[in-house]
C-alpha cells in the first residue's frame, strides 16, 4: 500500500525527511478515510467495509508534480482531483454521460502505458556494483507475485503483492543492495521531525497539469463506483440490486480522503479492490473489520520502525510488483471499454485514443513548440488522450439522433400528455403501430412505479406538498428506444421488485404487482438507478 508514496517521494529527490512524511501522512489519512467509508456521516461514506488505499496508478502523476513543481503544486493537484470526485458525487446523475466506463477504461489503458516508463527507471536505484543485481531482485519479485497471482488460492492472490515484496527484500539484501540503515536507526514510537509545511502553488506546473488531475480524479470516482458496487454485492447475502445512494456516499469519502491527503501533503488515495475479494473469500464483511483496519493504520503511523522498514524497500523490488501492477491496470481498463460498450464505434474510440495517448506519452513524433502550458498539457499521454476521447464521444453524441424530452408533473394524470409524447417519439424514428403500443405500455407501467395511486391523500395542500416532477428522455440506436424516466420513487428499487416477479409462479403474481410483469414482458432491459433525492429508470424496448 505504501510503495506509492515511497516511489513519489524518492524521485523528488528532496532527502529522507520527506519520504519519512509521506509514509507517515499516508497512513494517517488511509486510515481515517477508511473509518469514515465505513461508518458513513450524513451523506459522505459508503456506509459497509471499503478499506482506502494509496492509489498506484497516480504514480505518474505525482512524480510529475512532484518533480516538475515541488510539494505545494502536488499538494493543490490532489486537492483538485478531491473537488472533481465531490461534485461528481454530488450531481452524479448529471454527470452520467460523461463520467463513463469507456472514458475510464481507456484513459486507465493510456495510465498504463504511462506508468511503465515510470517503473522500468526504478531499477537503476541500486547500489549495488553490478547491475545485473537490480535485475535479478525485480525478477525474483515478479516470479513470486506471478506464480502466486495465476495459481495461488485466493487468499494466496489476496495476500501475493506482500509476499512478493518480502521475498524481493530478501534477495535484495542476499545480494547486497538492501540498505536497512533507516530501519535500524528508527525509533520505535515517535513523529517525523521534518514536516514539509502546507502551501500551494499555482505556477505554470499547476496549469498544464491541471488537466491531468482532473481526469485523475474521474478515474478515482469510477474506480470507486466499481469498487462500491462489488463491495455491496460482496456485503450482503442474497441476490440485492446496487443501492447507489451508498454508492454516491463511497464517492463522497473518496473526494474527502484524497482532499485530507492534498491538505496533508500525501498521495491520491482510492477504494482498495481487494476488499470485496477477502469478503468473498473469508464471508466477513462485518463494520468492526473496517474500524479496525482503519485504527492500525492510524497506530502504524506512530511507530517510525514500520515506516523506516516499508520506505527501505528497494527500488528493483518495487519494479518486480509494479510489473503486475501495469499489466493489471491495461487489462482492466480495456475490460471495461469492451464489456460496458457493445457500440463498434465506441470500441474504435478507444483503440484510437488509447494510441494518441501513447504516441504523445513517448513523443513518437515532434510536437510544435507552443506556450508553455500547452507544452506541458501536450506531452501527457494523459491529457491528449483524455481530451480526444471525450471529443470523439461528443462527436458521436450530437451526430447521433436527436434526443427528445418531455416534462410533467409525476402523476398518473400526465398519463395523455405522456402518450402523446410518445407517439410523436415514435413517429419521428418511423416506427410503425406495434412499436409505438410497445413503447406506450412500458411508459404507462413505469409512470405507475414512479407515481403510484395514493388513495389516503384527501388534502389537496398535503397532496401539493408531496408533488413531484417527471421527466423523460427518449432516444434510439437503430431500431432500439431507450427510454430514461427521472423523477421521484419510494425506497424500494424496481430492480429489486422485477427479480422477485421473476421467482413467482404465474397464480403468486397479485394485482398491484401486473405492471411490474408487463414492464419486464414488454422491456429488453430496466436499469433503475437510486440518488439522493432522484430515481432514474432507464427501459430499452425493441421492436416487436
Amino acid at each position: 500500500m505504501l510503495v506509492t508514496p515511497v516511489i513519489v517521494a524518492e524521485a523528488s529527490d528532496l532527502g529522507e525527511g520527506y519520504v519519512v512524511w509521506m509514509v507517515f501522512a499516508s497512513l494517517i489519512v488511509v486510515g481515517l478515510s477508511t473509518i469514515i467509508q465505513t461508518l458513513r456521516v450524513g451523506s459522505i461514506g459508503s456506509g459497509i467495509t471499503l478499506p482506502m488505499f494509496t492509489a498506484a496508478f497516480a504514480i505518474p502523476f505525482c512524480i510529475t508534480a512532484v518533480v516538475e513543481g515541488g510539494p505545494a503544486t502536488l499538494t493543490s493537484l490532489v486537492v483538485v482531483s478531491a473537488i472533481v470526485q465531490l461534485a461528481v458525487s454530488r450531481w452524479l446523475f448529471f454527470f452520467r454521460r460523461v463520467v463513463t466506463p469507456i472514458v475510464s477504461g481507456t484513459i486507465m489503458m493510456i495510465l498504463s502505458v504511462t506508468l511503465a516508463s515510470v517503473v522500468f527507471k526504478l531499477l537503476d536505484d541500486t547500489t549495488a556494483e553490478e547491475p545485473v543485481g537490480g535485475m535479478l531482485t525485480a525478477f525474483v519479485t515478479l516470479v513470486i507475485v506471478a506464480a502466486l497471482a495465476l495459481r495461488g488460492s485466493a487468499l494466496l492472490r489476496l495476500w501475493g503483492p506482500p509476499i512478493g515484496i518480502v521475498g524481493g527484500c530478501i534477495a535484495a539484501a542476499l545480494l547486497g543492495i538492501y540498505d536497512v540503515t533507516r530501519v535500524v536507526e528508527a525509533s520505535w514510537i515517535g513523529l517525523p521531525q521534518d514536516w514539509p509545511g502546507l502551501s500551494f502553488e499555482f505556477g505554470i506546473a499547476f496549469w498544464s497539469l491541471l488537466p491531468s488531475f482532473v481526469f485523475l480524479g474521474i478515474i478515482i470516482a469510477i474506480q470507486t463506483n466499481g469498487a462500491a458496487i462489488a463491495a455491496q454485492n460482496a456485503s450482503y447475502q442474497g441476490d440485492r440490486t446496487v443501492d447507489f445512494r451508498g454508492v454516491q456516499g463511497a464517492i463522497a469519502g473518496s473526494g474527502v480522503s484524497n482532499a485530507l491527503a492534498g491538505v496533508a501533503g500525501a498521495v491520491p488515495n482510492a477504494i482498495n479492490p481487494a476488499g470485496s475479494a477477502f469478503m468473498q473469500t473469508t464471508g466477513v464483511a462485518s463494520r468492526h473489520i473496517g474500524y479496525a483496519i482503519g485504527v492500525i493504520f492510524l497506530l502504524l503511523a506512530f511507530v517510525p520502525k514500520a515506516s523506516g522498514l516499508l520506505s527501505t524497500i528497494p527500488g528493483p523490488v518495487m519494479t518486480g510488483y509494479l510489473v503486475l501492477v501495469t499489466g493489471t491496470l491495461f487489462v482492466e481498463g480495456a475490460r471495461t471499454v469492451i464489456q460496458s460498450e457493445p457500440n463498434p464505434q465506441r470500441l474504435i474510440v478507444a483503440g484510437m485514443c488509447f494510441w494518441i495517448g501513447a504516441a504523445f506519452q513517448f513523443k513518437l513524433f515532434d510536437v510544435p513548440d507552443l506556450t508553455p502550458i500547452l507544452n506541458g498539457l501536450m506531452k501527457s499521454g494523459i491529457t491528449t488522450g483524455g481530451f480526444a476521447v471525450i471529443a470523439m464521444l461528443l462527436y458521436l453524441e450530437f451526430t447521433n439522433s436527436r434526443r427528445m424530452r418531455f416534462r410533467s408533473k409525476l402523476d398518473i394524470d400526465s398519463l395523455s400528455d405522456l402518450n402523446e409524447f410518445i407517439t410523436r417519439f415514435a413517429a419521428s424514428r418511423r416506427w410503425g403501430d406495434a412499436m409505438r403500443e410497445r413503447l406506450m405500455a412500458v411508459g404507462e407501467e413505469t409512470l405507475l412505479t414512479l407515481a403510484p395511486i395514493d388513495f389516503s391523500l384527501d388534502d389537496e395542500d398535503e397532496a401539493d406538498e408531496t408533488e413531484r416532477t417527471l421527466v423523460l428522455i427518449a432516444s434510439s440506436e437503430g431500431d432500439v428506444a431507450e427510454l430514461e424516466f427521472i423523477g421521484g420513487a419510494g425506497d424500494e428499487n424496481i430492480e429489486d421488485r422485477v427479480r422477485q416477479l421473476q421467482d413467482y409462479s404465474d397464480e403468486d403474481v397479485v394485482e398491484q404487482e401486473l405492471s411490474l410483469q408487463l414492464l419486464q414482458n414488454y422491456a429488453s432491459s430496466v436499469r433503475h438507478q437510486q440518488y439522493h433525492g432522484t430515481d432514474i429508470i432507464t427501459v430499452k424496448v425493441e421492436q416487436p
